[in-house]
């Protein structure tokens, strides 16, 4: 792409479209490094974590706001499914945000038009469960395991844009948090991701 950039006959559209693909493809990898920083950090316990109460709830309705547009865009109706008292986990706000957008990102990405995602949340003893579920594709029974891995890419997933890190770095931040992260699902049927986290240290 630089290359192409750099041809003294290249006119300037093809030399502007050129190194606006160079710079996208350098904020992906940028990305993806900064991404594999976090799980390796998140890991090996040395991820900072600013632990405070915080209402899951809330971070909910945040993240399905955030996805509102995407969602529309992709004629796929977000619900949420939320106790009316505040469910209340131990958590940093910002690591769990983003926790929560990527399964709500990767609920959209893998559930066809006129789909549903819903995102519950379950106050229970001694710990706090975020459900994301969807009518999506399902992940193949054999690769239910390998999906948590680094750079791992199902079958299905190929087809859509993402660096194969987004549900690696959710394992890793829940569990730096002390917490487990699950999934159920079936082809056609769609999928359920499951976070637990401790509601106190």
């Amino acid at each position: 792409m630089a290359e192409v950039a750099l041809q003294p006959s290249a006119s300037p559209d093809v030399t502007r479209e050129a190194l606006a693909d160079c710079v996208e493809e350098s904020e992906r990898v940028l990305n993806m490094l900064n991404t594999l920083m976090d799980i390796t950090e998140a890991e090996s316990g040395m991820m900072r974590l600013q632990r405070e109460p915080a209402d899951l709830c809330q971070l909910a309705r945040e993240v399905a706001e955030l996805y509102e547009y995407v969602a529309e865009e992709r004629k796929v109706a977000v619900s949420l499914d939320l106790p009316q008292a505040p469910v209340t986990a131990f958590v940093d706000r910002l690591r769990m945000r983003q926790v929560f957008a990527n399964l709500l990102d990767n609920a959209i990405k893998y559930t066809p038009q006129g789909g549903n995602v819903t995102i519950s949340l379950r106050d229970g003893s001694g710990q706090a469960m975020a459900i994301f579920r969807d009518t999506g594709v399902g992940i193949p029974a054999n690769e239910q395991d390998k999906i948590w891995a680094r750079l791992y890419r199902g079958d299905k997933s190929r087809s859509q844009r993402g660096l194969g890190l987004g549900l690696s770095l959710v394992k890793a931040v829940v569990e730096a948090h002390g917490g487990q992260a699950a999934v159920s699902s079936e082809i056609n049927k769609g999928s359920e991701f499951t976070v637990r986290l401790p509601k106190q240290v």
